[in-house]
């Protein structure tokens, strides 16, 4: 069927006859569609950074939907309302034909680039929308059956489109129903994190911990007022459900204060921590009693809680706030920092102030053990899986931490055929041991740490970046030691702490500025390590200026913080003008393969060199 704008109605649907009609009032021509518009790496990854949220709660709902018509020819993605597609997955052999036609990440198909599609088409109508073999405008694109729906939030704006495209030949009538349903579990996805954030819902949000966890939980109101139990919690106060809530907490703790955050309080042999759920004195702020036992209380694995963190900076106070609100909301976190700026401080104190606190916390160095052994490190061996493996075999560190907190330190320098597994593994939620091929169910919460940017990592092809958005439930960025603005604290409690005994050991004045001023580039660690011998070999008990340069890698005086900021600032704008310039003279002026150096479409191309003014 060739594109007729005077199809009667009824013969072609209106939403695809409206379409064609956009088309060519667009300037369209049917034979000569434009493919160029491909994003490169870069900006493919601005649009993840941006989409973020949206690519995290849809690529589980992705994959179990893969799962459930695997083997079948098609193509799954996520595109944003720009019209950009953002995430795929599919089955490779028709993949490869859809490659032809770009329908793969970074390409626009909005339909002033690719005309009548069901992406672009649905972006317009807002609604589902079919679009089988020649209703496609363009008519290399009339080899497909394409269905799509939008993706949308509490308010009805739009937040992205699913897609599901395959041959034409394949058209099914369910295929419809099948990508609105898998977009309105995506907007229940979303909708449900996004309640998880409102203070008002957090009694809802409780409904699952409460009927499952086994140890005493109690809620109380910013008036002490107990407003929930569970049962274990019954049985340790005395009181029933029905007549513990409404009780003044104060009835049951005497001459006790319960509502102070992370100080820990004795009520009948159970050991309870306050929690603070919410702050919001608009209306209601909940307070979370967690109890465990002596027993349990001793068992746990992580030295270090949010009182270890000393902090008079207002970045690290806030990364504090935030971390401790993710301890109770049990989603995977990512955590990045240069070397020796706390991270793993962090992951135990979010798993100390989280629900899985008398469960294990395990941690494993990613970059420590040989790429041969990671994997067997992580998820064990059976017995004679290899030459040297324990005759009975031996559990990996996933089973270890079952139940509890797995931390994954510098995770950017995991390997690819490592990172493939992991991925798997927190897809299925069970693992195999390896030489195995039983499946064991895991419940394990992920902390993640790296010093790299892993978008930088991602862009090289060293990095996955679906596993990425795995791992990337919610990111703490701590800042280095030389952009605090508390480093004679930190100094004053490291000197407090000295493993041997010196009494009164004091900072000199141009000691106290030289430590302000200097660049820790090792962050605590070498503050820590400076400070330690300093106090050993000071005179006088004074710790001076000359003394600490001495015992600093380098003797070049410390640069003045704000001269060193103003030499490293330069723009994006300034970074991608110098860029383009620089890769136009290598290629004497040559559009096309500037572009492809640069990794992005000539359209793209030309637009910057407009936007930025540049001449050729």
């Amino acid at each position: 069927m060739s594109i007729d704008l005077n199809t009667p109605k009824g013969i072609v649907p209106n939403h695809i006859q409206e379409s064609w009609k956009r088309c060519y009032s667009n300037g369209l021509d049917p034979t000569t569609i434009d493919q160029d518009h491909i994003l490169g790496e870069y900006e493919l990854t601005q649009y993840y950074d941006k989409y973020e949220e949206l690519l995290y709660y849809s690529s589980s709902i992705l994959e179990n939907v893969h799962d459930s018509i695997r083997g079948t020819e098609f193509l799954l993605l996520i595109a944003t309302p720009e019209g950009y597609i953002i995430d795929t997955v599919g089955e490779p052999s028709f993949i490869r034909h859809a490659d032809n036609v770009a329908l793969r990440k970074g390409a626009n198909w909005l339909e002033e680039s690719k005309g009548t599609n069901a992406i672009g088409t649905a972006i317009v109508e807002k609604s589902s929308v079919l679009v089988h073999g020649s209703q496609h405008f363009w008519e290399n694109n009339h080899f497909l059956t394409c269905a799509a729906a939008p993706i949308l939030d509490s308010k009805g704006q739009l937040l992205g489109i699913l897609n599901l495209s395959s041959y034409q030949q394949n058209y099914h009538p369910l295929t419809l129903g099948l990508v609105k349903r898998t977009a309105h579990s995506i907007e229940q996805a979303l909708l449900l994190a996004h309640t998880q954030k409102q203070p008002k819902n957090f009694t809802k949000d409780l409904d699952f911990i409460y009927n499952h966890h086994p140890a005493p939980l109690i809620t109380v109101n910013k008036e002490g007022t107990i407003t929930r139990v569970n049962t274990a919690a019954t049985r340790t106060i005395g009181y029933s459900e029905q007549a513990a809530i409404g009780k003044p907490i104060s009835n049951i703790l005497v001459e006790v204060n319960p509502l102070v955050p992370e100080q820990k309080f004795l009520l009948n042999n159970q050991v309870f921590t306050p929690h603070i759920l919410t702050s919001d004195y608009r209306d209601q702020s909940y307070m979370l009693l967690r109890g465990e036992t002596k027993q349990q209380n001793a068992a746990l694995t992580n030295r270090y809680h949010f009182t270890d963190i000393i902090s008079q900076d207002s970045k690290m106070n806030e990364m504090i706030a935030i971390a401790k609100k993710a301890a109770i909301i049990d989603i995977n976190l990512l955590i990045s920092g240069e070397t020796g700026t706390g991270k793993e401080l962090f992951a135990q104190s979010i798993h100390g102030a989280s629900f899985r606190s008398n469960q294990p916390f395990i941690a494993i160095n990613c970059s420590a053990i040989p790429e041969s052994l990671l994997e067997s490190e992580l998820f064990g061996y059976e017995k004679g899986a290899f030459t040297g493996a324990k005759s009975q075999g031996q559990a990996g560190k996933f089973e270890a931490a079952n139940g509890g907190t797995l931390f994954l330190d510098e995770i950017g320098d995991m390997p690819l055929t490592a990172q493939a597994a992991l991925l798997r593994v927190l897809q299925e939620r069970c693992i195999t041991r390896i030489g195995g091929t039983t499946p064991r169910p895991i419940d394990v919460r992920i902390i993640a740490a790296t010093h790299k940017d892993l978008q930088k990592e991602i862009e090289a092809g060293r990095f996955r970046a679906d596993l990425y958005f795995r791992l990337n439930g919610f990111t703490l960025k701590l800042p280095p030691l030389r952009n605090r603005t508390d480093l004679l604290l930190l100094a004053e409690h490291i000197l407090s702490q000295l493993p041997f005994k010196k009494e009164n050991i004091k900072l000199t004045e141009d000691a106290q500025t030289f430590i302000t001023e200097y660049e820790w580039a090792g962050n605590f660690r070498q503050l820590q390590n400076v400070l330690q011998q300093a106090a050993f070999l000071a005179n006088e008990s004074r710790i001076t200026k000359s003394l600490l340069l001495s015992l600093c890698p380098s003797s070049v005086e410390p640069i003045e913080k704000e001269q060193t900021k103003s030499q490293k600032i330069m723009s994006l704008r300034e970074h991608e003008i110098a860029l383009i310039q620089q890769v136009l003279e290598q290629t004497n002026g040559n559009i096309s393969r500037a572009a492809k150096q640069l990794d992005i479409g000539r359209n793209t191309l030309y637009r910057k060199m407009k936007e930025y003014n540049l001449m050729l």
